[in-house]
């Protein structure tokens, strides 16, 4: 499916851009903008836009013959469901997230385990919400870098952001609850004895899922309810503890230890460990 992204509608490129990443389901770019004023256009993604420029700017839209304007301030987001949009303008510059999320994968989301009669995004001139700020900065942040577990850390993100959405900005109508229930111990162990069989395979939430025949999105909401943890977090902690259990055994070099856990590299191993223990993998087994 083709998609018109803003930096084919602003007629210059993205500043940052995951675009070479191929996340599913979803797409961050970073521009920043002069003065300008946008002739009426359409998305069919939805598209979250995170004001991050140090100086206010005012935007307005017209629909029709009504106008909207707002002054965005450093934080503020707008929301756009996939649609038609009216001209609209800045009255200076802009340095803005854009975060693409594929109207179908997001409400294959929620509707994967529940029953739905209906199912919409709101849409939200301007507004302000800490955490889907902080989610957007995160995810530009990870289009430039490599994590530790690689695209678990991607998902991880992108599944805080979907439900986050879903949950606050969005209206829909649900005949089956039950959700946020714990997972079986049987699931958990099943997790584990995947982790310890695989300890070489990059990790996806996608794979934990299927563990424990739910849906990414369900799976992870009744995940963090039973353990405490993002599957992210968890599993980075697991391969930490097993990292000092071999790191204590003496046997094997750090590079060699970074390798056998599936890491994306030994500078990622060592950035990884001595956040968790404080200490580096060498110091730690010096120690």
């Amino acid at each position: 499916m083709s998609y018109t992204y803003h930096s084919e509608t602003y007629g210059r490129p993205a500043l940052e851009t995951s675009a070479g990443q191929a996340w599913p389901g979803l797409r961050v770019e970073r521009f920043q903008l002069d003065a300008m004023a946008l002739p009426a256009h359409y998305h069919a993604q939805h598209l979250l836009i995170i004001h991050q420029g140090s100086q206010p700017v005012v935007s307005s839209r017209r629909s029709g013959s009504r106008l909207e304007q707002d002054r965005f301030q450093f934080g503020d987001a707008g929301l756009y469901p996939g649609g038609d949009y009216g001209p609209i303008s800045l009255d200076g510059p802009a340095d803005v997230i854009h975060v693409h999320i594929d109207a179908e994968q997001l409400e294959n989301r929620v509707r994967q385990g529940l029953d739905l009669n209906h199912f919409a995004l709101r849409e939200r001139f301007c507004f302000a919400d800490g955490l889907l700020t902080q989610l957007g900065r995160q995810l530009l942040a990870a289009a430039g870098t490599e994590h530790a577990l690689g695209l678990l850390y991607v998902e991880s993100l992108t599944n805080a952001l979907c439900y986050h959405l879903i949950e606050h900005h969005a209206t829909y109508e649900r005949r089956v609850a039950g959700t946020g229930s714990r997972l079986p111990t049987a699931v958990l162990a099943r997790i584990d004895t995947y982790l310890e069989s695989s300890t070489e395979q990059p990790v996806t939430l996608e794979v934990l899922a299927g563990l424990a025949n739910l849906s990414v999105f369900h799976f992870a909401r009744r995940f963090k309810h039973t353990t405490g943890q993002s599957p992210y977090q968890y599993v980075l902690s697991w391969k930490i503890r097993r990292a000092q259990l071999l790191l204590r055994a003496r046997h094997l070099p750090v590079a060699n230890i970074s390798d056998a856990l599936g890491f994306a590299s030994p500078a990622h191993f060592s950035a990884a460990f001595k956040r968790a223990v404080g200490q580096s993998p060498r110091d730690f087994q010096r120690g």
